[in-house]
């Protein structure tokens, strides 16, 4: 398709020339009063190119500007593949407004230039030497002080394009931290009005804003120039046609005709130049974009699949962890060290600690969130030689901060199924994550559509949410990231006891500030500070851990308090 509209390009040109310089042959002819029979001939002639020149300036613009569209889908899929191919770590560290701004703005910047960009400069190839050479045949004198003004063109192109690519990547750069600026305002839109600080939010809106506002006038001081320079020689370029051509008719070097081929081609060879003009603006901040797009999807995996992986075809759940460690990038310390211990496949293992000691952690290694130094086994396979679909196909995981999609209560549910969910099973895990009566209070029941990140649910509710969706799943491994904190002590219980029944034989792994979450736990360990306290069940750690003892006896007292309240 690229190549049959670039093949229109020159035929468009050839009959634009060809219409000018029989028109200008028909005014030479009435101006010598000839006959004016030909004008009949002339007239189908013109008509009869004219729609040729249509046809071809339609297909050359379909099929130019239609493979820019198809370049932005695929650019924009290939992107969105890669961001998703890449590791937690880039997306802990990377702004969403950035990445969004990549998806968006800066893939219309480079489609921009590879369609309609490309179909003018290559249009100016042709139509600029074309009409020149003609021209040239006519009077070189005359040509050649009408190409005067076309080198100061090339002059302000040259000097002002590194200037402007410069400050287009600027604006680029302050677009995306604009975007991320709403982004983060509206996405923790509940703290802000919570904490009673929109003017706060307002204020640095505002001054991103501002920022943005500075690189967008220096950009359009700079293109405004450029254009003012190319505006003035396009002005110019006539003179020495009216003074040349003049002097020339005088002398009887040209006729009217030809003096109207110089003034029309002179038209049609500067509105490619002008175009270029725009183009000459657009190439720098395509290029920033392009540079942004590349930054991306240049970006190794640190995370992927092994050259040889090999095949667990039927997952049991074991697993084991040998000297597990892990350091966040520029941490000053290690997150996890030497953590030691086996989970034989069916069992629970609690995972417990003060705030920072590595909880979450070790449950994102499990599923190589985070790529860990030592080695994890699933069922006796070292985790790096599995597959990732493979090894996260046997997992599901709830995280702390429960996520929902902006769509409705069973869509959400089914996120995690492999297949669509008939009402049956979509009844059974309402019942497994205790939430049939908040189901049942919805209008629209299991239909319900439950708004940004699941904002019209409480935080208890989004948790339960989440665990019936890993439960949709059907795991033989599930994590569960201190996924009851907001759920009340006996929701609390009545789910314990729906995930156990309806996962046995299922490898349960938990982390929870409330021991008394773990309590029936086979194996429960105690964190601090990335290190391992102790292992053992409930029993054995109020002897062993005094950590674990005295949260236990505090926790115990509190909830003591609480029931007599």
């Amino acid at each position: 398709m690229l190549f049959l509209g670039i093949a229109c390009i020159p035929l468009v040109v050839l009959c634009d020339i060809r219409l000018t310089l029989w028109i200008g042959d028909a005014l030479s002819r009435l101006q010598a009063r000839q006959d004016p029979d030909f004008l009949a001939r002339l007239f189908a002639s013109l008509l009869g190119v004219a729609a040729l020149q249509g046809v071809f300036r339609f297909l050359q613009r379909w099929w130019i500007v239609g493979v820019s569209r198809s370049v932005e889908i695929e650019l924009k899929q290939e992107l969105f593949d890669q961001l998703t191919r890449l590791p937690l770590a880039f997306h802990v560290k990377s702004r969403s407004g950035d990445i969004v701004s990549r998806l968006t703005s800066d893939v219309e910047n480079v489609r921009m230039l590879l369609g309609p960009g490309s179909m003018y400069v290559l249009g100016s190839l042709f139509m600029v030497p074309g009409s020149l050479f003609v021209l040239y045949r006519i009077s070189p004198l005359v040509t050649l002080a009408m190409a005067v003004p076309l080198l100061f063109v090339a002059i302000a192109m040259k000097v002002m394009t590194p200037r402007l690519q410069r400050l287009s990547g600027s604006v680029q750069e302050s677009l995306a931290d604009l975007s991320a600026r709403a982004q983060e305002s509206f996405a923790g839109i509940r703290v802000v009005k919570g904490y009673g600080l929109a003017r706060h939010e307002v204020a640095r809106f505002s001054a991103a804003s501002a920022e943005n506002r500075r690189h967008q006038l220096d950009l359009a001081r700079a293109r405004g120039l450029q254009d003012a320079w190319i505006h003035l020689s396009y002005d110019l370029a006539f003179l020495p046609i009216l003074v040349a051509g003049g002097w020339a008719m005088i002398s009887s070097a040209l006729d009217v005709g030809d003096l109207f081929k110089f003034v029309d081609l002179g038209f049609k060879v500067f509105w490619p130049v002008i175009a270029l003009g725009w183009i000459a603006g657009l190439y720098p901040r395509a290029v920033a974009s392009a540079e942004r797009i590349d930054e991306v999807l240049h970006t190794q995996p640190t995370i992927v699949d092994p050259p040889r992986p090999r095949e667990l075809p039927g997952v049991q759940g074991e697993l084991a962890l040998n000297d597990v460690s892990f350091t966040y990038e520029d941490a000053p310390r290690p997150a996890l060290t030497g953590i030691r211990v086996r989970v034989p496949a069916g069992t629970t293992l609690g995972v417990v600690g003060p705030t920072g000691s590595g909880k979450s952690t070790l449950l994102n290694l499990l599923g190589r969130l985070f790529e860990a130094q030592g080695e994890i086994r699933l069922d006796g396979v070292p985790v790096r030689e599995l597959r990732l679909d493979t090894l996260r196909g046997a997992l599901a995981y709830v995280p702390q901060d429960s996520f929902l999609f902006s769509d409705t209560f069973r869509a959400n549910v089914e996120f995690g199924a492999e297949h669509p969910l008939d009402r049956t099973a979509l009844t059974k895990l309402v019942e497994q994550a205790c939430l049939t009566n908040e189901v049942a209070s919805f209008p629209d029941g299991i239909e319900q559509e439950i708004g940004e990140r699941g904002v019209t649910l409480s935080g208890g509710q989004r948790q339960r949410t989440c665990i019936a969706r890993a439960l949709a799943r059907d795991p033989r491994v599930l994590i569960l990231d201190d996924a009851l904190s907001a759920v009340d002590t006996e929701t609390e219980a009545r789910l314990l006891v729906n995930l156990r029944a309806a996962g046995e034989g299922r490898t349960v792994v938990i982390a929870a500030h409330r021991l008394g979450s773990l309590r029936g736990a086979e194996q429960i360990l105690v964190l601090r500070e990335g290190r391992m306290e102790a292992l053992g069940t409930h029993e054995e750690l109020l002897l062993r851990s005094s950590w674990y003892r005295e949260t236990w006896e505090r926790q115990r007292m509190s909830a003591e308090l609480e029931h007599e309240d």
